[in-house]
């Protein structure tokens, strides 16, 4: 019989099914003697309800009722995830264990048949078998798998040879474990088999169809798909293991060719013999254990691939169209002919369990993806290959930010303990190109300049390393994440919030003159897509969180046409919106996460002890400095948003604005009276109770941002700030004349400068090593010098217990560490132990703002930490286009 003519039956099946056998009503007659054979095999089973409503077989759990809250025995339900035939699957808690777990609930009552048979599967312990933890009178609390399903995936087209290879033989591994227990699935098909970041995951063995194929409306008295049934199955026989293997060849086909019963051409022999062997009319003749398939599908990777008969017949035919072919390129070239579009394709790439993307950036040749992940506390770039099932991270990019691709896609280049770095995409020996302290994003152009985004404006940077140079007549102003336009000449960039409303948004400007105008408004990274052979492409910006496009000419560098949305719901981090798109039609951004970020206090041993409120203003962060500090009397914290100082009540969470015309990095005096901070060119003072006008303390050529007070209130610190270079640590007095007191001024980035209690030392960070790490000098400095380091393999961000017994810092991996010290007679400091995972955000600068604070009792940690949660896929387009909407 056809497929087509299953298929028929299928859907005249499901439709009896559901509205009763007056549904068979002038049906054809041959289809029609096939349905009532399935019907009669479900009467066979003991279903007798096909006429009954759904939501009137749910035993006390209808559809409205069974919502978010809703308690099956000791499990919460959170949430529904999808629905079926069978019923309705909900995402849920179990209580007891505090595990997540997702629930079927059935539109009938389980027969005492299928309710054994289910104890039999919970016996399975396998990472191929999805796991069933409970059964219910009408349902049952299953392992909560997350992926996607092969169904899902193989709408996106076939998979190649290698992967087949691979998913087919976990299928059979998980066949043949269940096999071995008595247990025949009898359903398998490509919606009960999930593809996760581990691998595949089989579900429902003989269980229940699943809630994520709306095409298929299989029951449980049915035990059985029509389409992927094998033959003694349609017959109403006994079904055994070699009828999963019958149903695995299907299911292999359908995954080389992306469509259902059609078998494969041009496979090569040792696989295409596995594959109709299992598709065997007589179950004597297919393979007789699920074993023997796993090993013979794993063993045919390995045959040599002979040349087909096809193959060979079309090599003669190749060589005398291969004229022709050359001659329609010449016309295609002649008359400027255009391929016909492609059509755009959506995706979702797993990402690394447990991870959060700081930012992206696609290849310009958009065959990868490389991002910055969070994981376990380490953070580094990963690359994702669009043929590659998952990523894998780059070793030497530890602590990385804001990637970029150098225009050949060879390289990508990227920001890491105040340096501009680059690596080979394959991995390899990282090179420093350039000191690079306050850096924002940074592009590559042909001509092999690299432009980087700075505090004070953009500057260029040879490919090879080098000197960081001024763009000729660009005047101060700082620019964020620039972008080359293809001409390699002129870029795009972002002035932020703190410019005046004039100023903020979406600047062109020209690395040959000083000229730059506003294209857009919005404080946006931005990106620019050309289309191929044309001259109109799109700036690329998120508005309120939806990415949008702006038409624009290439030519004529302007605006032409209105700004159109693209994706909604792009997540942010920092200043920068999660979205980045190729050249080749390649667009990829994370959705779902939420921006913002919060203050968490925690215990010695990083339990969280609850939240201290907000530390963001807006979802993007644009506005938050990451500054954590606490008053001497535990009482408020000092942080900068939106370019202001805020004092906050640590009991109430009520903020106060302290600042009304600019104020950054603030620094409590001694006894809690002050609060310094840097203003423009300088650095100031003002009453904590907002008495008064601010103080000026010390007029800098350039940024200064105050550190430490000493414990006397007789001493500032402060890092001065080199732009592309480095800061270094001073000293002045509060009271007397304002003379600069070097503490450390070398090559090298100094910064976190911070008294002890006592006053007599000061711990800093260094990179003189070429790596960060936490030093301790002498105050004030003596002519014999003299310097401890105290953290081993980097460090960042020092703090000192109150009583001086202790230092704390963070390390590479996100880490609280803890240094036992004596300061008498001389400074003494003991081995590093970690504390917990910190969970600490990324500021950009890991040098620079200091992100947490410690509370006068020396064992709650106040920490700024993301406010959103692990994203668990990346969103990619192929063959997109400028002027393609959504």
């Amino acid at each position: 019989m056809s497929p087509q003519r299953w298929r028929q039956i299928e859907e005249l099946y499901h439709s009896a099914h559901e509205s009763g056998e007056a549904a068979l009503a002038g049906a054809d007659p041959e289809i029609r003697g096939e349905v009532e054979k399935l019907l009669a095999q479900d009467s066979d089973t003991g279903d007798k309800l096909l006429d009954q409503r759904a939501a009137d077989l749910i035993a006390g759990f209808p559809d409205a009722e069974v919502a978010p809250g809703t308690r099956l025995g000791p499990y919460k339900i959170e949430a529904p995830l999808g629905h079926g035939g069978m019923g309705q699957v909900f995402r849920a808690t179990d209580t007891r264990l505090g595990r997540p777990v997702a629930i079927k609930i059935s539109k009938e009552r389980f027969m005492a048949r299928f309710e054994h048979e289910s104890r039999l599967i919970a016996a399975i312990n396998h990472p191929h078998v999805c796991t069933l933890h409970d059964v219910g009178p009408n349902y049952l609390v299953m392992e909560l798998v997350e992926g996607e399903t092969l169904a899902a995936r193989l709408k996106r087209g076939r998979l190649s040879i290698g992967q087949t290879i691979r998913f087919g033989s976990q299928t059979a591994e998980a066949l043949w474990v269940a096999h071995a227990k008595g247990i025949v699935h009898r359903d398998l098909k490509p919606a009960n088999i999930m593809l996760t970041k581990s691998g595949v995951k089989v579900l429902d063995f003989g269980i229940a169809k699943s809630a994520v194929d709306p095409d298929v409306n299989a029951n449980i008295g049915m035990l059985g798909t029509p389409a992927y049934m094998a033959p003694e199955q349609l017959e109403g026989k006994e079904a055994d293991a070699r009828t999963d293997i019958y149903s695995l060849g299907l299911v292999l086909s359908e995954m080389l060719t992306g469509k259902r019963s059609d078998h494969p051409e041009d496979l090569p022999p040792a696989l295409d013999r596995v594959i109709k062997r299992c598709l065997e009319t007589d179950p004597d003749d297919r393979w007789q254990s699920a074993r023997d398939l796993k090993w013979e599908l794993e063993s045919s990777a390995q045959a040599p691939a002979a040349v087909s008969s096809r193959f060979r017949n079309t090599l003669l035919a190749g060589a005398l169209v291969l004229a022709t072919l050359l001659l329609a390129a010449l016309a295609f070239l002649h008359f400027a002919a255009e391929f016909p579009s492609q059509q755009v394709v959506r995706m979702n790439v797993l990402l690394p369990e447990k991870s959060r993307v700081l930012s992206l950036a696609v290849s310009p040749d958009g065959r990868a993806i490389a991002m910055v992940l969070v994981k376990g506390g380490k953070q580094q770039i990963w690359v994702r290959t669009l043929n590659a099932l998952e990523p894998a991270p780059l070793v030497g990019t530890d602590d990385a930010a804001d990637p970029f691709w150098s225009p050949d896609s060879r390289f990508i280049a990227f920001f890491a303990d105040a340096r501009l770095k680059k690596i080979d995409r394959w991995g390899g020996p990282v090179q420093t190109l350039c000191d690079a302290l306050g850096v924002l994003g940074g592009t590559w152009n042909r001509q092999g300049d690299i432009l980087i985004g700075g505090l004070t404006r953009v500057q260029r940077v040879p490919e090879a390393g080098g000197a960081v140079s001024d763009l000729p007549g660009h005047t101060a102003v700082t620019e964020t994440y620039p972008f080359f336009l293809p001409d390699g000449r002129h870029y795009v960039a972002t002035r932020d919030a703190y410019a005046s409303p004039r100023q903020a948004g979406v600047w062109l400007s020209s690395m040959d003159s000083p000229e730059a105008r506003r294209i857009l408004p919005d404080v946006s990274n931005a990106e620019v897509v050309e289309s191929p052979g044309g001259r109109m492409g799109a700036v690329l910006f998120t508005r309120a969180g939806t990415l949008m496009a702006l038409p624009f000419d290439m030519k004529r560098l302007e605006a032409a046409g209105d700004a159109f949305p693209v994706a909604q719901g792009i997540a942010a981090t920092n200043a920068r919106w999660l979205a980045t798109a190729s050249q080749k039609g390649v667009l990829a951004y994370v959705s779902g996460q939420r921006g913002g970020w919060r203050y968490i206090w925690r215990d010695r041993r990083g339990s969280n002890l609850g939240a201290a409120g907000d530390a963001g203003a807006d979802e993007a962060n644009a506005g938050v400095n990451g500054v954590v500090m606490i008053s001497p009397d535990g009482k408020q914290l000092a942080d900068d948003r939106d370019g202001e100082i805020w004092l906050v009540e640590l009991g109430s969470g009520v903020a106060t604005r302290l600042t009304f015309g600019g104020g950054m990095n603030p620094v409590w005096s001694p006894d809690g009276r002050y609060v310094a901070y840097n203003k423009g060119r300088g650095i100031h003072r003002k009453l904590a109770n907002g008495a008064g006008a601010e103080e000026l303390l010390l007029r800098t050529n350039g940024l200064a941002f105050p550190k430490s007070w000493s414990p006397d209130g007789r001493f500032l610190i402060y890092a001065q700030v080199n732009p592309g270079i480095g800061a270094d640590l001073l000293a002045i007095p509060v009271q007397a004349d304002p003379h600069p007191l070097a503490l450390a001024q070398t090559p090298a980035n100094e910064d976190q400068g911070q008294f002890s209690p006592d006053g007599h030392w000061v711990a800093y960070t260094s990179n003189e090593s070429g790596l960060s790490e936490i030093y301790v000098i002498p105050f004030p400095p003596t002519s014999s010098g003299g310097k401890w380091m105290v953290s081993r393999g980097g460090g960042v961000q020092p703090r000192w217990r109150r009583d001086g017994k202790e230092l704390f810092y963070i390390s590479p991996d996100s880490r609280m560490m803890a240094v036992d010290v004596s300061t008498l007679p001389t400074f003494h400091a003991g081995s590093p132990q970690p504390l917990f995972q910190t969970e600490i955000v990324d500021t950009g600068i890991r040098t620079g703002p200091m992100s947490w604070d410690i509370a006068p009792d020396g064992n709650r940690f106040l920490i700024i930490s993301a406010n959103s949660g692990d994203a668990s896929s990346l969103n990619v387009v192929l063959n997109w286009r400028p002027g393609q909407q959504k």
